[in-house]
């Protein structure tokens, strides 16, 4: 492996999906509100306890020529017809999803997850149904949805789900303790469809995963898919543009249709007046910024271009991140300025909020920081995911220990600067590995999880030397290129010896530390 031009020393504060400002206390979740129907009755009960669906009888299984699939399939694939008024900011969607059992048994129901659900009066579901048996059995509770199948589905064989439901995206209320999910939200001048399609749960150890939504971190667990997304816009002014990841194609007034690849999720943004620049990487990697107007400062030395800095560090960090943890998993990366605070990571693309680019003052302004920070969740959740509730340091220690990477890279006079100013001067204290259910505060979460998450991985780097721990992080990210991993998956990348060399660092930062490596674990 090609080990980086870099030395280091270490750590940091958070950021977004990281809500790096945000530290208030946690506002309760809403309570979900049960939608069960059951075919047969021709109008839903709203508002009940829920209540199991029967168990359909056993069917015959089928025979290995009914639900042969190519091995090399996506497990889940996605097509959706979405018609938005842009003017009363509502979608009129149809989704169809393709999912093939790769689990070792059969399955009785589905589950798919429904983020937009988790707020009231954003999301409504009007029709559920399989192909090829017509309408379903179903229950909505929360963001769960569980779907009642006809027949047992045996491992290898495929269901398509077809569903048509409504979207209301909210405001973006910057006043709100919540104003950071305006990943989600209108301005006035810009939509955000971030997380706002459902996607199948992840089935895991004979059950469904669908976490419990707080406002600490996040809760998503998802696997890659293939996405195939057409958007049709009226009421729409002219100087409307999308903001989009993936291939590209379509995009003519009113209409716009792409596709990505291999993703965790299609998110995408609307704005009036974006202004898009763009740059490759060194390794053909093309990164658009789509900002506004309020990005070009004007000062008395003359005007300063904010997005313009952002793409110059889009560009470095990226080719960086590619030598270091392997290729960048799409062809192009979207950075929007977003009108909400901090910044948030999607598939092919992210979001930094626009009081970054307003008040950008150089390298040690949070412009540069959140941008390559967001960036790097590109391998740290889009190439390689895990549990976001039980495992938020896999994403977030290691997106903010890049960060430092990029500041050592390229600007190493200010590694004392970003140690003071990101870690420092808030310190941190808690164990890393705590869920995000373990906290009662976001600075809590942030102090425990970013910032003694990069103390730790520093500490990690000093007892296996630069080299080793470099060389461990790029297994790390091969390994769990389109997985789900674990923190077990990254200790046992290391040889008896190196996890022997970490002892003391696990047991100083760590609540349930790992004493030794099963052999199944052990890596030569």
């Amino acid at each position: 492996m090609k080990i980086p031009r870099f030395t280091l020393p270490i750590l940091l504060l958070t950021l977004t999906a990281c809500a790096l400002s945000q530290a208030s206390a946690p506002q309760a979740a809403p309570t979900p509100t049960t939608v069960r129907v059951i075919q047969s009755t021709p109008v839903p009960t709203l508002n009940r306890e829920r209540q199991p669906i029967a168990s359909p009888p056993p069917a015959a299984t089928p025979t290995a020529d009914t639900c042969q699939q190519t091995p090399d399939a996506p497990t889940t694939q996605h097509i959706i017809t979405a018609d938005l008024d842009y003017t009363n900011r509502s979608l009129i969607v149809q989704q169809r999803i393709h999912y093939i059992n790769r689990t070792p048994e059969s399955l009785t129901a589905l589950e798919v997850h429904i983020r937009p659900n988790s707020t009231t009066e954003v999301f409504i579901l009007d029709t559920v149904s399989l192909s090829p048996s017509g309408a379903a059995n179903y229950e909505l509770t929360g963001q769960r949805l569980t779907i009642a199948l006809p027949e047992p589905l045996q491992p290898g064989c495929s269901q398509q789900i077809e569903l048509g439901f409504k979207v209301h995206v909210p405001p973006i209320d910057l006043s709100s303790d919540n104003a950071y999910q305006g990943y989600l939200g209108y301005s006035p001048r810009q939509m955000n469809l971030g997380q706002w399609l459902p996607v199948m749960a992840v089935h895991q150890d004979a059950g469904w995963v669908n976490n419990r939504e707080i406002p600490i971190g996040e809760q998503e667990v998802l696997e890659t898919a293939d996405w195939d997304v057409t958007l049709t816009v009226t009421h729409a002014p002219d100087n409307l543009r999308i903001a989009a990841p993936g291939a590209i194609l379509d995009n003519n007034p009113g209409h716009w249709h792409s596709t990505l690849t291999q993703a965790r999720d299609f998110s995408l943004s609307l704005g009036e007046g974006f202004q898009m620049a763009s740059q490759h990487t060194a390794s053909g990697v093309k990164i658009e910024v789509y900002s506004y107007d309020d990005a070009i400062l004007q000062t008395d030395a003359g005007p300063i271009n904010s997005a313009a800095f952002a793409l110059d560090s889009a560009v470095k960090s990226v080719d960086m991140y590619t030598d270091l943890f392997g290729a960048y998993p799409y062809e192009r990366l979207v950075i929007v300025q977003g009108d909400f605070p901090d910044g948030m990571e999607f598939s092919g693309i992210v979001f930094v909020g626009g009081e970054y680019f307003r008040s950008f003052g150089g390298p040690t302004s949070y412009l540069m920081l959140i941008t390559v920070h967001e960036i790097s969740h590109q391998w740290w959740y889009a190439r390689v995911g895990s549990d976001q509730a039980r495992y938020p340091w896999l994403d977030e220690a290691l997106a903010t220990y890049s960060e430092y990477v990029f500041i050592e890279e390229f600007y190493p006079g200010l590694k004392e600067w970003w140690w003071e100013f990101r870690v420092e001067r808030f310190a941190p204290e808690g164990f890393v590995d705590e869920t995000v259910y373990d906290f009662n505060s976001r600075r809590a979460y942030i102090n425990a999880v970013y910032l003694r998450g990069v103390q730790m991985l520093h500490d990690l780097r000093d007892n296996l030397g630069t080299e080793v721990f470099f060389g461990w992080l790029r297994r790390y990210a091969d390994a769990g290129a389109g997985q789900l991993m674990t923190p077990d998956d990254l200790w046992g990348l290391l040889t008896p010896a190196q996890f022997q060399q970490t002892a003391i660092t696990r047991q100083s930062y760590l609540k349930t530390p790992q004493i030794t490596l099963s052999a199944t674990q052990t890596s030569s």
